[in-house]
């Protein structure tokens, strides 16, 4: 796999996707409000599945959102309602 493949928005678009995801995430075990998906992985899969869930709805957004410039759209309003579409 290229890297132009995995990371389609760039490497540092890539990284704040995923930080955003892990924030969330790591907020639902946290506070208590854990969603369906978190709980369903947290159980079944563990860690390492909580893991595999950040890169593949990572993987997920930044396809959904290839080339955007973010001029139009704002990225937190955005990865925010994917987030809770995704998670809750």
């Amino acid at each position: 796999m290229s890297l132009d493949t995995k990371f389609p928005n760039g490497l540092s678009s890539y990284l704040e996707t995923y930080y955003e995801i892990v924030t969330a995430i790591t907020e639902s075990i946290n506070m208590g409000d854990l969603s369906p998906t978190v709980t369903n992985i947290q159980v079944t899969k563990g860690r390492g599945g909580l893991y595999e869930l950040a890169e593949d709805l990572t993987d997920a957004f930044e396809r959904l959102h290839y080339g955007e410039t973010w001029e139009e759209l704002d990225f937190f309003d955005t990865i925010d309602e994917f987030i809770n579409e995704n998670l809750y």
